[in-house]
């Protein structure tokens, strides 16, 4: 289902509001609910209140004698104006609590997942009671706060007050007593059909344990849909069943992937874990190595620490010998010069009596030795 005439660019998305470019389970359940209802619109004056961008009154516009689009945001109005031009449709940019229109000046009015953003939803209502014909009649969807918020998930912070079924019955009730109510949510379940026009009631089955049971709905009510009007109007019948696609079973397609995927990422998960064992495996021998060799090295650290501690010692030793060597030696030459010096004493002394001698021996010493004799016995008698 195609929503652009005019393919002007797209807004941003916020979260407050849908656009039909935004894929997932919020596209079918946005386009699930104008396309349920817009057999309604066929030949009717219509007000899409909080159209948003836009897509929804277009589909509208289709079929109805005339469609106004209302929005309090000036960007999306421009932006549908821009978008999505056609003879039977227009935009404005208003608050559905004052709307731009005359009293009883449309048939129907579509107001889909916009009560929850409001603190004024009974201003709002009032609204659309002054603007409907007395037979006309308003689709109000809402979602089904204790279904909405199970399971604690992310609060939607452009809700401002979300409603229960008994709140929002009691809300409607005033201005729109007569009410038929149908319950929406996008589930994953198996469609068995009857083919051709003889289609039974509807039934929804489960598996109780190992036994089929029947169940009231397929599931609970994500969001509730309700048809109502004043005590004149003539409510139109929404089908008891209906089943919405894009077409191309997208929804179903985004699933297998999403499951393939899944498989494969466990496949993946599975050889990385693999890897990471074996790499473990790796991890720990070499661990086992490394403590191995700093086992190793620690031994041979002390080794080298006695050896080194046994050479200081030797060197000591060394040293030490080397020094009483050197006074030793010392010592030696000490004596050696001593007996050098002796040996020339000596040898002086030697050298002078034979010098004696040899003057004694020559003439000269033969005459002059009786005289020396007598000096020496004469000196020696003083």
């Amino acid at each position: 289902m195609t929503a652009a005439a005019n393919p002007a660019a797209t807004l941003a998305f916020t979260g407050e509001r849908f656009l039909p470019d935004v894929r997932g389970t919020i596209w079918y359940e946005h386009w699930h609910r104008y396309a349920a209802v817009a057999s309604l619109a066929a030949g009717r004056r219509v007000l899409d209140a909080a159209c948003g961008e836009g897509y929804g009154s277009r589909l509208l516009a289709q079929d109805a004698a005339h469609v106004t689009g209302v929005d309090i945001s000036d960007e999306a109005i421009a932006h549908a104006r821009a978008r999505y031009a056609r003879a039977n449709l227009e935009f404005a940019a208003a608050s559905v609590t004052a709307l731009p229109l005359p009293d009883a000046s449309v048939d129907l009015v579509v107001s889909f997942e916009t009560v929850e953003h409001l603190a004024e939803q009974e201003a709002m209502l009032a609204e659309f009671r002054r603007v409907l014909a007395p037979s006309g009649v308003l689709v109000i969807s809402s979602p089904n706060r204790p279904v909405y918020n199970e399971g604690g998930g992310v609060e939607n912070h452009y809700h401002v007050r979300e409603l229960d079924r008994d709140e929002l019955a009691a809300l409607l009730a005033p201005a729109f007593p007569r009410q038929a109510w149908y319950a929406q949510r996008v589930v994953a379940q198996s469609a068995l059909w009857a083919e051709g026009a003889s289609a039974g009631a509807a039934s929804f089955v489960t598996l109780a344990g190992d036994r089929p049971a029947a169940a009231p709905s397929p599931a609970p009510p994500m969001y509730f849909v309700v048809v109502c009007g004043g005590p004149d109007a003539a409510l139109p019948a929404l089908p008891a069943l209906s089943l919405f696609d894009d077409g191309a079973l997208s929804l179903w397609r985004d699933y297998a992937r999403a499951l393939l995927r899944a498989r494969e990422l466990e496949w993946e998960e599975r050889d990385a874990r693999k890897i990471a064992d074996e790499r473990e495996t790796r991890l720990v021998a070499a661990v086992n190595a490394l403590a191995s060799a700093r086992e190793a090295g620690r031994v041979q650290a002390e080794r080298i620490a006695g050896l080194e501690a046994e050479l200081a010692a030797t060197q000591t030793r060394a040293h030490d010998a080397l020094a009483r060597l050197q006074a030793a030696l010392t010592a030696e030459e000490d004596a050696r010069a001593q007996a050098v010096a002796g040996h020339a004493h000596e040898t002086a002394a030697h050298d002078a009596t034979r010098a004696r001698l040899a003057y004694r021996e020559s003439a000269q010493g033969w005459l002059r030795y009786p005289f020396a004799a007598v000096r020496q016995r004469l000196s020696g008698r003083s």
